[in-house]
């Protein structure tokens, strides 16, 4: 697989997650505005997951500039 195509699909990728991390956002903003003796758990499990994909996206990132550069 040329850089060239590795690079579209890493593009591709950064756009989903990006995407997904900015609704998972939203609705921890929503959440957080929420009522307490409903929110905890869920709260607790979507920052995981958003944490979890914050570092998906800077991994990404970091792979496609030791792949493509810039």
């Amino acid at each position: 697989m040329k850089n060239e195509q590795i690079a579209t699909q890493l593009d591709a990728a950064l756009t989903e997650v990006s995407a997904a991390e900015e609704a998972l956002d939203a609705v921890l903003r929503d959440l957080r505005a929420g009522a307490r003796a409903e929110k905890v758990t869920i709260t607790a499990a979507v920052e995981e997951a958003f944490a979890r994909l914050r570092r998906g996206r800077a991994e990404l990132a970091a792979l496609r500039k030791d792949i493509v550069g810039g």
